[in-house]
Parts: structure tokens; C-alpha cells; sequence
């Protein structure tokens, strides 16, 4: 929390405490997004208050930028009409949102009290499968016919446009709803009134399906620089739009997933503050055991090997840097990789190329370490021999861990899974186990 926001807090909370209600009106005006920040730094009761204080209007859009949780706990402590009717001024999208968190027995008592025609509009976003186009859309859009003049469809947005998402993108359609292309809203203000829409749209629709993936809807938007996408169903028919206010909660959203993937923990359903102790255990254990079991290795390779360290205990000294040195390698290549290939710099159809390319870098990477680490261990210890054996076995271990890190995520992609499975943990203890075995068979080779 800022500083400034702290002290909008404390003085809101001392307003309350002094029931000046007036001044606290006057108080609470702002936009929408550092009000509702303010209210998520407010105690439940207060928050209530707060939210009395509020206008209808602002109320709506206040109550949108609220985290979910939020929505849900001021929902469930009051019913009044107020409520209800803010509920009903929500755009579909985000009342999908809400009603996915709600307990089943308040959605019950909403949906008795919602007008028809916005049930309808939700529950046609709740019918979509979850993180897909059909889920994030709105169906607020304006539509005009395709034989309508450029006259006739400014008087149609005027009529309409004042309760829909956006009016910057309009959609020509047939008689069936077929999409059939785009108009921009400066292209009908510069046109002849009597000119038609089709002559003036494009009909060259960049557009998503419902069953899309949102995050390939957010990489879509960013790559095209739209305010909005249109989105329609199986047969062609305009069902939707996907703003760029939306899409930016799910960019945030997917690299958060991503992240926490790649650090090896289990997603959150709910925020860090929220989830209590036992769940962010259970979420992070199951990772800890895998590496656990994956270590055990270690412990085998290094018993194996138990006459070379007695023979040459100073090849011991080496181990925690070589090992460390490798896995820091392998996750550096695997974050590039993933990250690419979620923001779709980075292709399967170039995954010889990518493997190639790292490969080589981590040659060029190992010679410069081998080289420092070689110069390190005769300093260290004064024998060129065992120099040697660390000098090479940075130069293979580093080579190798830059190749596995860039070849396990695009094998995870191209068998259809998430790249981030491959987690940061799982790459380094996997290239520990790896180098260590390499490192003494090495030394055993050089060594005799």
C-alpha cells in the first residue's frame, strides 16, 4: 500500500469514526479503480458504508474493479434492491466472473430479482468453458445491417451505443448474424451520410472463436493492436466482443500461472493473504517431494563414487559450484524458451533452430567458465590434472544444461501441455543428477 493511500485510509476510517457523513461523501470521489483500492483496505463493516455512501452509477463501476472476493462478501451481507440493481448494471463478463465465486444460494436469490434480458446475456458467458473466448466476452456490441447508411447507422448508435462496451468497433451482419466484416466508428463519421456500410467496412475480420484459448485471444489483440476483437460461434455468427480491458486481466493472469509454474508451486485459486497455511503447503509439497526423490540420485552417484573422493578428496571442493553453475544455466534457457513461446516470439516449427542456437551458446558459455574455473582450481589447489577435470566438466556440464533446458519445454509444448510444468526446480535437480554423474566420470577418465 502507498504512502497516499494510507493516509486516504486513515482519514476515511477517521471520518467514519467521527460520523461525518457528509465530508465522507465528498470524500469517496475518485476513479472507480482507487476507490475500489480504497475499500479493499477498509474493514468489512466500513466497506458496507462506503459503499452506501455511493452513487448508483459510480456504485457499478466501483463494484467492477472490486477483486472477486470482495463482490461476493458485500453481496452476501445485503440484498437490497440497490444491490440487485447494481448486479444487473454489470457488464455480462464480469457478472460471469462474479457469479462463478458466489455460494449457489445467493446466485439464487439475484437471479429471482434480475431482469430477463440480463440473465439471459449471463448465462450465455456461463455456458462457455472456462479461460476461453466465449467465457471473458461481452455481448454488449453494436451491430448495424449491412445495407444501412452511413446516416442510418449513426442514428442506430445513438440510439444503442450508450449501454455497450464499446462503439469504437461496429459489426456488420446478415439476416442469419453471420459476421460479415468491420467498421470503425471514425470511417462512418468521415463518410457521406448516404453512403452504405458495405461499401465502406472491411471485410478482411480478424476474429476468434468461442472455444479459443484467452490467452491466444490476449496475444491476438496485443499483435494487432485492437481496442476489441469480435468473437463467433461454430457457424460464423456474431456472439460477442473481447475488449482490451479485459484482455489485459488475463495477460496478468497468465503470467502470474506462468511463474509460479516455473518456481515450481501449485496455482492459487485465491490470492497469497487468502489461502490459508495448509493450502499453500499442500500446493508446494508435491514439487518438493519430486525433487526429493529426484535427489536421492545425487546421494547414489556421489557414494558410487566413494574410493575416487577418498583418492582425490579435493575433487569434492567442486561439486556445489559445478552443479549450481549448471542448473542456473539450464533455467536461464528454459526461461527464455517458455517466455517465447507464450508470447509467441518463439515457434515449434523452429524448435531445431532454437536448439541449435542455445546449444551454441552454451558452448560458448562453458569455454568461458571452463577457463575461469580452471585458472580457480589450480589456484585453489596447485595440480593442473585436477584443473582439467573441473575446467571440462564445466564446459560439458553447462553445454548439456543449456540444451536440456531449451529441449524440455518445446517437448512439453509440442505434446500439448503447459512449457512451465517444466519448472525452474525440476530443470536444475534434474541437471544436478546429470552433472555430477558426468563430473566423475570425467575425473575417473582423466584421473585413471
Amino acid at each position: 500500500m502507498t504512502s497516499d493511500l494510507q493516509n486516504h485510509v486513515e482519514y476515511i476510517e477517521k471520518l467514519i469514526e467521527e460520523k461525518n457523513y457528509s465530508l465522507l461523501k465528498e470524500s469517496i470521489k475518485g476513479h472507480p479503480a482507487d476507490i475500489a483500492d480504497l475499500m479493499d483496505e477498509l474493514e468489512p463493516l466500513k466497506r458496507i458504508l462506503i459503499f452506501r455512501l455511493l452513487q448508483k452509477d459510480d456504485a457499478v463501476e466501483i463494484f467492477e474493479h472490486l477483486d472477486i472476493e470482495s463482490q461476493s462478501e458485500l453481496l452476501g451481507r445485503f440484498h437490497d434492491e440497490r444491490t440487485v440493481s447494481i448486479v444487473n448494471e454489470m457488464s455480462p463478463d464480469d457478472r460471469a466472473s462474479l457469479f462463478d465465486e458466489l455460494p449457489a444460494k445467493v446466485i439464487k436469490e439475484l437471479l429471482m430479482r434480475m431482469t430477463p434480458d440480463e440473465w439471459k446475456a449471463t448465462s450465455e458467458i456461463l455456458g462457455y468453458e472456462e479461460n476461453t473466448a466465449g467465457r471473458i466476452m461481452t455481448p454488449e456490441y453494436v451491430d448495424l445491417k449491412r445495407n444501412l447508411t452511413v446516416e442510418e447507422a449513426i442514428q442506430r448508435i445513438k440510439r444503442i451505443g450508450k449501454d455497450k462496451e464499446t462503439i469504437y468497433y461496429l459489426y456488420p451482419i446478415d439476416e442469419t448474424r453471420h459476421l460479415l466484416g468491420v467498421v470503425s466508428l471514425k470511417h462512418i463519421v468521415l463518410a457521406q451520410p448516404e453512403t452504405k456500410i458495405l461499401d465502406i467496412m472491411d471485410t478482411e475480420v480478424i476474429k476468434v472463436t468461442t472455444d479459443d484459448d484467452q490467452e491466444e485471444v490476449a496475444r491476438i489483440i496485443k499483435d494487432y493492436d485492437l481496442l476489441a476483437v469480435p468473437v463467433v460461434d461454430k457457424e460464423g455468427r456474431l456472439v460477442g466482443i473481447v475488449t482490451v480491458d479485459d484482455v489485459v486481466d488475463v495477460i496478468e493472469e497468465e503470467a502470474t500461472e506462468d511463474m509460479l509454474r516455473m518456481g515450481g508451486v501449485e496455482v492459487a485459486e485465491k490470492g497469497y493473504f487468502k489461502s490459508s497455511l495448509i493450502n499453500n503447503v499442500r500446493k508446494r509439497i508435491i514439487w518438493l517431494f519430486l525433487m526429493l526423490a529426484i535427489n536421492t540420485f545425487t546421494g547414489i552417484i556421489i557414494l558410487g563414487q566413494k574410493k575416487l573422493l577418498e583418492g582425490v578428496i579435493v575433487l569434492s571442493a567442486f561439486i556445489p559450484i559445478l552443479i549450481g553453475s549448471g542448473g542456473n544455466a539450464g533455467s536461464q534457457s528454459a526461461t527464455v524458451v517458455i517466455r517465447g513461446l507464450a508470447i509467441g516470439e518463439i515457434e515449434l516449427r523452429d524448435a531445431f533452430r532454437i536448439l541449435a542456437r542455445e546449444s551454441w551458446i552454451g558452448i560458448g558459455l562453458g569455454i568461458l567458465l571452463g577457463i575461469a574455473a580452471t585458472l580457480w582450481a589450480y589456484w585453489l589447489q596447485g595440480d593442473w590434472t585436477i584443473s582439467a577435470v573441473v575446467g571440462l566438466s564445466f564446459i560439458v556440464v553447462i553445454f548439456l544444461a543449456t540444451t536440456l533446458g531449451t529441449f524440455l519445454p518445446l517437448l512439453v509444448k509440442k505434446i500439448g501441455l503447459d512449457p512451465a510444468l517444466i519448472a525452474t526446480p525440476l530443470i536444475t535437480t534434474t541437471i544436478d543428477v546429470t552433472a555430477l554423474a558426468l563430473y566423475f566420470w570425467i575425473a575417473a577418465t582423466i584421473l585413471g
